[in-house]
C-alpha cells in the first residue's frame, strides 16, 4: 500500500469514528417528544371544556344560597332576599313531565308542604320553572297549581339563568335553605317511597340538628333549558 494511500484510509477512518461519536450523544429525535403530547385541537377541546364546566359552576351545600328575582304568576318580581330568616324549599317544576306531574297529581307534593308547615309554619315554597318554552305563558304554572290543590309561589325562569346557578337537573329536584341563607340540602324530593327528604330538612333545621342526608340524586324528567 502506499503512503498516500495509507493516509487516505487513516484519515477515513478517523472521520467515521468522530461521526459515530456525534451520533451516540446527539439527543433524541424531537419528533419522539412532539408524538407524546396529544394534538393542539384537543388541547383547547379540553381547555374549553373545563371552562365551560367552570362557568356552569353551581351552588354547594354549606355555601351561601345563590341570590335571585323572578316573576311569579302574577307578573311581579320576587326575590329570595324577600325570605332573609326563614327556611325557603325550592323546587323545579315542569308540568309537562310525567314524573313532575305523578308526585303532584298523587298527592305527594301537597303532603311534603303540609308536613314541613307543621314542623315550620314559616317556611317558604318557591317552585321554579325553568322549561324554555313556558317563559311566555305564566298561566300554565298557575293552574297546574290549581289543578293539583298546591299553595304555593310559581316562578319563572325562562332564561333558566337561576336553574343553572342551582344545577337543577330534573323535575322535580329540591333544595333547601336556611334560614341564614345557607343552602342545606340539595337532591330528590323522596326516596321514591314514604321517606320525604325535603321535610326531614326542614325539621332537622327547625330542630337545630344537621341535615341528613344533605345531598342525594335527583330524579324525574330533566330540566328542559333554552339552547
Amino acid at each position: 500500500m502506499s503512503t498516500f494511500t495509507m493516509i487516505a484510509s487513516l484519515g477515513l477512518a478517523a472521520a467515521l469514528a468522530t461521526g459515530t461519536a456525534v451520533a451516540q450523544d446527539a439527543p433524541a429525535p424531537k419528533e419522539n417528544a412532539t408524538q407524546q403530547l396529544p394534538p393542539d385541537g384537543m388541547t383547547k377541546d379540553k381547555a374549553g371544556k373545563k371552562a365551560k364546566g367552570d362557568a356552569h359552576a353551581h351552588a354547594k351545600v354549606g355555601s351561601p344560597a345563590p341570590a335571585f328575582t323572578l316573576k311569579n304568576t302574577d307578573g311581579k318580581d320576587v326575590s329570595l332576599s324577600d325570605f332573609a330568616g326563614k327556611t325557603v324549599v325550592l323546587q323545579w317544576i315542569n308540568p309537562d313531565c310525567p314524573v313532575c306531574k305523578g308526585k303532584m297529581e298523587d298527592g305527594s307534593v301537597a303532603k311534603m308542604m303540609a308536613d314541613a308547615k307543621a314542623a315550620d309554619p314559616d317556611v317558604v315554597f318557591l317552585l321554579v320553572n325553568s322549561t324554555h318554552y313556558m317563559a311566555d305563558k305564566p298561566a300554565t304554572n298557575a293552574d297546574y297549581m290549581k289543578a293539583n290543590k298546591v299553595i304555593a309561589t310559581a316562578l319563572v325562569d325562562g332564561d333558566g339563568a337561576v336553574g343553572h346557578m342551582y344545577g337543577a337537573r330534573t323535575t322535580p329536584h329540591c333544595y333547601v335553605i336556611d334560614p341564614k341563607g345557607t343552602l342545606a340540602y340539595d337532591g330528590a324530593i323522596d326516596d321514591k317511597g314514604s321517606k320525604n327528604y325535603v321535610v326531614d330538612a326542614v325539621t332537622a333545621i327547625k330542630q337545630g340538628k344537621a341535615v341528613s342526608p344533605a345531598t342525594t340524586k335527583p330524579y324525574g324528567c330533566s330540566v328542559k333549558y333554552k339552547k
